[in-house]
């Protein structure tokens, strides 16, 4: 019997040692629009009020295969009270040279003037303190953040979020760094969204951000993109395995 268990173990070893084919993204790359600029290395969605800003892959992803991106963000106030307004990492199939309204729909809601179109992981300052998963579309009713991001006045930190395309499900996990206390924050949230029936075979991804009466520095300043392995490679691998074992065990009973 342990024979028999050993090769299907070995699958599950390796399966879980198999790495995402991880990309980094060169910010400098991304197709601009609105307020956004390169600043140095790093992506500057907004810089002082009244700004929305946006930055998109040049070319569509799909939308039938698991992947999986993180990004580093740099939040900061540039007056004494609360910053404006957020950010977030976007999908959306109208284009990639659109933004949406600013303010504290943080370039997210109405993305190319068509209204609820967006998909995404969103970071809401101001008085919102929000961090969560959108996927209809709309800023509101978005989960709690763990602290005020808004008063911290400069915040820094990291997000991954994920979809799985045989389960429909967008994951997001995060530590988000107050900089006025030195307090780390881990954030996370998950909901249900099946993006190829929401836009089709592809879509584009990226980021947008917004600033209203209240302006802020807020930058990408680090993205990549994996290709998560789809669940039959793991079926394969498991079959694989077990195929080798019986093989060896057929020449071990030759010998």
């Amino acid at each position: 019997m342990r024979h028999l268990l050993a090769p299907a173990a070995a699958a599950i070893a390796l399966l879980f040692a198999l790495p995402a084919s991880a990309t980094t993204v060169d910010l400098s790359s991304l197709d601009l629009a609105g307020s956004a600029t390169m600043i140095g290395s790093s992506l500057q969605l907004t810089s002082t009020t009244s700004q929305a800003g946006a930055a998109w892959v040049n070319d569509a992803i799909s939308t039938t295969t698991s992947f999986s991106t993180s990004f580093d963000f740099s939040l900061k106030g540039n007056t004494s009270g609360a910053m404006a307004d957020g950010i977030g990492l976007v999908f959306q199939n109208v284009g990639n040279n659109v933004t949406g309204n600013g303010g504290g729909d943080i370039g997210y809601w109405n993305l190319g003037g068509q209204g609820a179109v967006g998909t995404g992981s969103l970071i809401q300052s101001w008085t919102n303190n929000t961090a969560g998963l959108s996927t209809n579309g709309v800023v509101q009713g978005l989960k709690a953040a763990p602290f005020n991001i808004g008063a911290a006045n400069s915040v820094t930190g990291s997000e991954t979020v994920s979809y799985n395309a045989a389960t429909h499900e967008l994951t997001m996990t995060g530590l988000f760094l107050n900089n006025q206390n030195g307090v780390a924050y881990s954030v996370s949230d998950s909901a249900a969204v099946n993006l190829d029936a929401k836009y089709g075979s592809t879509m584009y991804i990226g980021f947008v951000g917004g600033t209203g009466g209240t302006g802020a520095d807020q930058r990408i300043t680090a993205f990549s993109v994996s290709a998560v392995p789809e669940p039959e490679s793991y079926a394969m691998l498991v079959a694989g395995l077990g195929l080798m074992g019986f093989i060896a065990r057929r020449r071990k009973k030759s010998a």
